[in-house]
């Protein structure tokens, strides 16, 4: 099983109003959400929108630069290190109004990846990582 994934920014595709790869899942890796590398372009703003499934929600973690991180009615500054939690039918977006880039992971989940994760691991060998 692979344990480690390397990150290209030529794997970066435009979508949601974003630049981002999806990193998560990867073949052989039992994972019980997705991820993605995000980056907003400097003085651009992502999709605003509302996660797809409905049950799907969300969670931000920032890497580099400022934004704001808009959730429903509420807008937050976000930089290095903060954490965004956007609840299941919540419309969001980030505005990046500076000039560099901002970067930030998205992890995402609902109620089938979930319990696909656990019928997985409760029907496969569990594999133990070598140390």
């Amino acid at each position: 099983m692979q344990l480690a994934r390397p990150f290209d920014l030529k794997d970066l595709r435009f979508e949601y109003g974003l630049d981002g790869v999806r990193l998560l899942p990867w073949p052989g890796a039992s994972i019980p959400f997705g991820g993605a590398y995000c980056i907003v372009r400097p003085r651009s703003v992502s999709l605003h929108h509302v996660n797809s499934p409905e049950d799907e929600e969300e969670l931000f973690v920032c890497i580099s630069g400022k934004a704001q991180v808009v959730i429903g009615e509420e807008s937050f500054e976000a930089s290095q290190g903060n954490v965004f939690f956007i609840p299941r039918g919540v419309p969001h977006h980030v505005r990046n109004d500076t000039d560099t880039p901002f970067h930030f992971y998205a992890l995402w989940w609902n109620k089938e990846i979930a319990e696909g994760y656990l019928e997985q691991r409760t029907t496969a060998e569990i594999v133990e990582p070598p140390l």
